[in-house]
């Protein structure tokens, strides 16, 4: 599979069948149907689509905790989604936010949520994480990436570009889904792959070193998928109705089912099946550009 065919193939996945606009009203009509106006937004309203990484919000806030991070950084994001961290990352450091979505749809309503919501202090841009030829070199404190690596088949290419962008001492902070000890076949689909072709998953041990090779000292590697499963096992109880709603998805009327469509349901149990038979490990990782 060629580069642009990966892309391709990427971008129709998480597009999910429909143009760059079509996610925004999607939102936007769920919204109006439950009596809300675009203007009532918030985080809270969000989190169920912006937030869409196993853990949610809380695994944002621990791995930003975890950052020691400074006042008015300039950050960029990888996979940015719908902008769900880079708000959070706004709103606690007053940093200055560079997000990037390879998904033209994703890209759109992030524009869209960041300019009803006020947020000009982030740029959010249609981009390949591999080619970032609009930021400069050392102009980034830090990098910031949750449930993207595993998209991208060369890792070596985006480590390079992510080095070149990052200050010397700058901060590459990960969040993100590993190959676990099973080399069995993932359970599919999931979220980031409808098919084998779309997974990339790292192994940890050799993505270490790739780390190393590019330039990137390790702070801290954690593996939470105890806890990532836990709140798997949670959320995929709700969503089948087995098990009451939390105050979050009471609150708010949008769902993943906006993003991902009705294979979400589908989605979410292979995700906990694919954690619980050791196929998918999650780490989260500090690291130091040297």
């Amino acid at each position: 599979m060629t580069s642009n065919t990966s892309q391709a193939s990427l971008t129709a996945h998480y597009q999910n069948g429909s143009d760059e606009t079509q996610l925004w009203q999607r939102i936007s009509d769920a919204l109006e149907n439950a009596g809300m106006q675009s203007g009532e937004l918030n985080s809270a309203l969000l989190a169920p689509v912006d937030q869409l990484h196993i853990g949610g919000r809380q695994a944002t806030t621990r791995l930003l905790e975890k950052a020691a991070l400074t006042p008015e950084s300039h950050i960029l994001e990888i996979g940015s989604g719908l902008g769900g961290a880079s708000r959070l990352l706004a709103d606690t450091l007053d940093a200055h936010i560079t997000a990037v979505d390879i998904t033209p749809s994703f890209t759109f309503a992030c524009q869209q949520i960041n300019h009803i919501l006020g947020y000009s202090c982030i740029h959010s841009i249609c981009a390949d994480a591999c080619e970032l030829d609009q930021l400069p070199d050392n102009s980034q404190d830090a990098i910031w990436s949750q449930h993207t690596i595993m998209n991208i088949p060369d890792k070596d290419r985006l480590l390079e570009t992510l080095n070149r962008v990052l200050k010397p001492g700058g901060k590459l902070l990960l969040h993100e889904v590993i190959a676990g000890s099973n080399p069995e076949p993932l359970q599919l689909p999931v979220p980031w792959a409808s098919s084998d072709s779309l997974s990339h998953l790292p192994d940890g041990e050799s993505f270490q070193h790739q780390l190393a090779q590019a330039g990137f000292d390790v702070v801290m590697w954690d593996d939470i998928t105890d806890s990532a499963l836990q709140w798997r096992n949670k959320h995929t109880q709700r969503e089948a109705g087995k098990s009451q709603q939390g105050d979050t998805q009471k609150r708010s009327p949008l769902s993943p089912l906006l993003v991902f469509g009705e294979q979400f349901l589908a989605m979410g149990k292979n995700i906990q099946q694919n954690l619980a038979d050791s196929k998918i490990s999650i780490v989260q990782a500090v690291l130091i550009k040297r």
